[in-house]
This record gives C-alpha cells, structure tokens and sequence, in this order.
C-alpha cells in the first residue's frame, strides 16, 4: 500500500538523479534513504517532533527520522525553507506530502522551493483534498486570501487560518465521503478550545493548522492565477483528479528556466495548464436526486480497478493450477516409486507362506 501510494506521489520523477529533499516526512517518509539521496527538514528538529506528538496514536514516534534542517531559531523565530537549506541546496526534487495546505505563506513557500532547486527540477506533491476530510464545511482557498498573507509576510498561521480551521473541522473520513454519508454539522473542537488556540497564535507561538483547503480544480485555479500575476516560477507538468476511496491529489511543478523569456514561459507554463484543468473532472456539489448518478470519471477510475483486479485473478488462477499440476505430478511419481502392496512385493510374500 505504501509503496502504491508512494508511486503516485512520484509520478515518473527518477530520484536517482540529483539529490532530494523531503519536506515535513514526520513519521512517515515518502522518500527513504535506500531509494534517493535525499534530506529532511521540519519546523523543529526530531525531538522537538517527538515531543509535540507525545501520545498521538496516529503517530509512532520510533518512525520519526532524524532532521537534517528545521525551520525554527534558538530564539524561537521561525527561518524560511530556503534559509534553513542553503548550505545544502540546490535540489533536483523536492518532495511535500500533506505539506503545503499548512504553510502560512503559499507564494513566499513555493519561491522557496524554487530557489533551492536545480534549473530544472520538480516540486512533488500530496495534497489533502477538502471534500474528503475534516476541511469539508470550509470555503475553498482563494487568490485573494494567498496574496495577501504573502503581502502580510505570514511566518505563522493567520488568525484568519487558525479560527477558520478549528471553527470548521469536523469529523469526517473518506470512506465516509465516498460512501456518500453527509459530514457531521458540529465541530471537532469546543469554542473554548478554538480560543484557546487563537490566544496562542495571538500570543505568538506557531498554531499548526489547515491554513489552505484545497480540491484538484482549485489548486489548479490558484496556480494559474498565480502565474498570470507573476507571483509563481513553475509550471504544472501534472495534476491528477482524487482517486475513487482516496483523500488526496498529486502534483508535479517544473521550475519555470528565467533564463529563457519569462513572459514566453509563463504563457507556455499557462497554456499547459489549461489543458490539464480541461482534463480533470467538474467539482461542483452534488444536486438532489443525483445520488445515483455516478460522474464519468469515476466510472472509469471503478473500470480500471476491475480491470486491474481481472488481470490479477488471472495470475492467482494461472499459479493455483500449476500448484495443482505439480501437486498431483508429485503424488503419481510418489505412488509409481512405493513399494508393491498387491501380494507382489515382500509383504506379500511373506503374507502367503504365513499362510495355514
């Protein structure tokens, strides 16, 4: 399973060539050492990781891997991406698993990531999609909203981020949203929980949250946007629709080369992208009475399975049967090779002259 998954996140990106760099890996790294020489950076460094998730169940802390960079200062200040790894970097491939819906500044967070990589490398993404986890009573992120916490020069969560999170979050799975149960109406946290949290951001500590929902569509409409007002240096060289029973989309961006014509590459990196957002499904909410109707998309991603689960039950039924074959090919060369218990061998000999 986690190699699958593992295999989507990547895409076709050969992490054999040049050298890695995982963001946010916690206790579940997509890159491992055997497979890339890579490095991994968090917010604190491994203890602090251990300490903040002292007694989550989701989280084995025995799984958490040493930190090579972390983003927070022994003064307490929090340091950018591309600070915190300048003495390593570039990079040919950055790799963020559930990553960028938390950062505080999206636009400041990805020209980082940009300047830490090779002319040609690629920022490789998980991304949670909102309609199926505790994001889905939350308006989607808006261009709006990215700009200015890049304008405000977000180090932290916003306010804005922080109340919109706690205040939203519900309990509610994938398998929940897929099986089209409707997603509970009271919050996750109690009103005095969510002041709680906005005293701590208040007070200047890092309140982690969800500070950007996001779907495929979506995100794809932010980049654009993005491009066009010439906050971005990538192009989107993938973006896949949510899987059937999934939560979570991937991404590959291609560092914009600035050494060729930027405009011409925007409006290059534009045009892709228009034609991978004219590929992904329609988002829009469910009408009533359409519980029955299953979208195109998801009929093909359910026709690939099957055709998936065939092609392996052909291989099962193809080694049962050679099992079978050899099974009884073993047993008839066993009775050919026994001794003779027809009155011909010794026994039967023996039994004639005991004979009366």
């Amino acid at each position: 399973m986690r190699a699958a998954r593992r295999a989507r996140i990547l895409g076709d990106a050969d992490l054999r060539q040049g050298r890695c760099l995982e963001i946010g890996p916690l206790a579940n790294p997509v890159v491992g050492a055997e497979a890339a020489d890579v490095r991994y950076v968090d917010v604190v460094d491994r203890t602090g990781l251990v300490a903040h998730y002292e007694g989550d169940p989701a989280v084995d802390p025995d799984a958490i891997p040493e930190q090579h960079f972390w983003l927070t200062r022994p003064d307490g200040t929090v340091s950018t991406l591309a600070e915190a790894v300048a003495a390593d970097a570039p990079y040919q491939h950055v790799v963020a698993s559930h990553v960028i819906e938390h950062v505080p500044d999206m636009v400041g967070w990805l020209r980082d990531v940009a300047q830490v990589l090779t002319w040609d490398g690629a920022l490789l993404l998980a991304v949670p999609d909102r309609r199926f986890c505790f994001d889905v009573h939350r308006t989607p992120a808006t261009v709006g909203q990215v700009v200015q916490a890049h304008l405000d020069g977000d180090r932290t969560p916003s306010v804005r981020a922080v109340l919109d999170h706690f205040m939203r979050a519900v309990d509610y799975s994938a398998e929940q949203a897929w099986a089209g149960e409707q997603p509970p109406t009271q919050g996750s946290h109690p009103i005095d929980a969510v002041r709680e949290q906005v005293a701590r951001q208040t007070a200047g500590d890092y309140v982690d949250c969800h500070v950007w929902p996001l779907t495929p569509q979506v995100f794809a409409g932010l980049l654009d946007d993005l491009l066009a007002l010439g906050q971005v240096d990538f192009a989107v060289e993938r973006i896949t629709a949510t899987r059937v029973g999934d939560q979570e989309f991937y991404a590959t961006l291609r560092r914009l080369d600035r050494r060729r014509d930027p405009a011409l590459a925007v409006d290059e990196a534009r045009a892709a992208l228009g034609r991978l957002r004219s590929e992904l499904p329609d988002e829009g909410p469910p009408r009533s009475g359409d519980a029955d109707v299953v979208p195109a998309h998801v009929v093909a991603d359910l026709e690939q399975q099957l055709a998936e689960t065939r092609e392996r039950l052909v291989k099962v039924r193809s080694a049962r049967d050679r099992a079978r074959r050899e099974r009884d090919r073993a047993r008839a060369e066993a009775t050919s090779s026994a001794p003779a218990r027809d009155g011909t061998g010794l026994v039967g000999r023996l039994s004639r002259r005991l004979r009366p």
